[in-house]
């Protein structure tokens, strides 16, 4: 399902246009910040982040990324099957 939210700059930042919020097809930043994130950022689900950039600094495995990465999509209600062509794990 194609889901519609406001959309981020490369920086993180809410994107603006002609003085109006972007707004835009959100699942791939969706799923690149359950990623990114640490768990304990997200005040609403302390345990919500697979924090795979410190997982691939600690030599994580592709198994732990990928392990990693299913539990906290299928936390937000994704499918890491359905999503995997969409995401590349580089270790």
């Amino acid at each position: 399902m194609i889901m519609n939210d406001f959309l981020f700059d490369n920086t993180g930042d809410v994107k603006i246009q002609n003085g109006d919020f972007v707004i835009g097809q959100s699942l791939d930043q969706e799923v690149e910040m359950i990623l990114r994130m640490n768990p304990g950022e997200l005040k609403e689900d302390p345990i919500m982040g697979a924090g795979l950039i410190k997982l691939i600094n600690s030599k994580g495995n592709e198994k732990d990324l990928r392990r990693a990465a299913k539990l906290h999509l299928a936390r937000d209600g994704k499918s890491y099957q359905k999503l995997e062509k969409r995401i590349k794990l580089n270790t």
